[in-house]
């Protein structure tokens, strides 16, 4: 399967390509320009309750930065029902296949308001997440989640401004500041966003991650001889900080009904946790070590095709 990836893109790309030439006329180009109308404001769409279906293919889960020894590979299908009110529903289950398992990893349900007045744009959302017990992913402790998204359109640029809780077996707080601009090319077919993010929160669902899922045996693995159960515990969890940089550049095609996408990230993650690993040993002897935690930029990306309907 996995090698059919390269061959998706060649043809997202090929596609994107051959639309924009064939679009092309005397009287209309296809050269890219800014996704603002003459008064600096994006121009919006009316808006009529639909659904939306779409399957994705992640390369990794990344979160702030924070990611599993493992690269965690997904699929994920989702259904969405957006009212012309700005209320939507959705439903979605990220599929898990690496070398060593398959399974379905998390299963999700979400609810939210989105709505906008002028240049300002609001969008808030509660998420339920119903993990597997066997999840390795750093927020498989996170049981629930509520934030809300402010931008701000000022047409050459739009800021953003995203608070959230997370909860779990401690409460997490996060925010993320973001700046993006939005380009249309093919007729306003093809859209291109390069975006930069900092996302900053408390640790405790790092901490949890380690306590219950960054030691446990996993399938395919040898466990260390002599062991009987390692565990961690981050150090200062509750307190607030920077976590890590992203820049991203998500792109999308619209074909009638059809939506494909593509968004590359890279992430850049900051201040390592410190983390007191626990073992038991066999023998009943106990040990503990302080770590730092070992940091190291990644780079992933999200592969996806939507239809609306």
């Amino acid at each position: 399967m996995k090698t059919l990836y390269p061959a998706l893109l060649l043809l997202f790309a090929f596609t994107i390509i051959g639309s924009c030439l064939q679009a092309q006329s005397p009287d209309t180009s296809a050269a890219a320009h800014d996704s603002t109308t003459a008064t600096g404001n994006p121009a919006k769409p009316h808006h009529h309750s639909h659904f939306l279906a779409e399957v994705s293919y992640q390369s990794n889960n990344v979160y702030m930065g924070r990611k599993d020894s493992e690269a965690l590979q997904y699929y994920m299908p989702s259904i969405t029902y957006e009212h012309k009110s700005g209320m939507y529903f959705s439903a979605s289950a990220a599929y898990l296949d690496n070398s060593t398992e398959s399974r379905i990893d998390v299963f999700t349900l979400e609810g939210g308001y989105a709505f906008d007045a002028g240049i300002y744009s609001g969008d808030f959302t509660a998420t339920k997440y119903f993990y597997n017990s066997q999840s390795t992913s750093v927020t498989s402790g996170i049981t629930f989640s509520m934030s809300y998204r402010n931008e701000l359109d000022l047409g050459f640029i739009t800021p953003s401004l995203t608070t959230g809780l997370d909860f779990g077996p401690t409460t997490d707080v996060n925010g993320s500041f973001g700046l993006e601009h939005e380009f249309e090319a093919c007729n306003d077919k093809l859209r291109i966003t390069p975006t930069f993010m900092a996302n900053a929160s408390t640790l405790n669902f790092y901490d949890s991650y380690f306590q219950q899922r960054r030691f446990k045996k996993r399938s395919g693995t040898k466990i260390i001889t002599g062991t009987e159960k390692i565990t961690g515990t981050v150090q200062d969890a509750g307190t607030f900080r920077m976590l890590d940089y992203e820049a991203s550049l998500p792109l999308s095609y619209t074909v009638r009904k059809f939506t494909f996408s593509f968004t590359p990230t890279y992430a850049i993650p900051v201040n390592p946790a410190i983390v007191d690993v626990h073992t038991v040993y066999s023998t009943g002897s106990v040990s503990n070590k302080k770590t730092v935690e070992k940091l190291g930029n990644t780079f992933f990306w999200t592969l996806g095709v939507r239809c609306k309907f």
